[in-house]
């Protein structure tokens, strides 16, 4: 797929769900809010689930996006808080 294509995909701006899986451990969950919040400003309460084990946690988000370059950055930085592992 292209990226003209990928364009096509979304009509911005639109609502979608940011998930984040991470190493379980206290306070990933905030730390993954301050990043989304400075992408797309709001007062984010995640909803999450623990893995079988409790080794792993999934963070998702109901985010309102303005454009792909917001995206963009968004999922590229929330790489940076120690313990993600994959997004969605």
């Amino acid at each position: 797929m292209t990226q003209y294509d990928r364009d096509k995909v979304w009509e911005f701006p639109c609502e979608i769900c940011f998930k984040v899986m991470a190493a379980n451990r206290d306070g990933i969950d905030m730390e993954v809010a301050e990043v989304v919040n400075r992408h797309a400003p709001n007062d984010y309460s995640p909803t999450s689930k623990l893995s079988r084990d409790g080794n792993y946690v999934s963070l998702s988000f109901m985010v309102t996006v303005e454009n792909r370059d917001q995206v963009d950055a968004m999922y590229k930085d929330v790489f940076t808080v120690e313990g993600v592992k994959m997004t969605l």
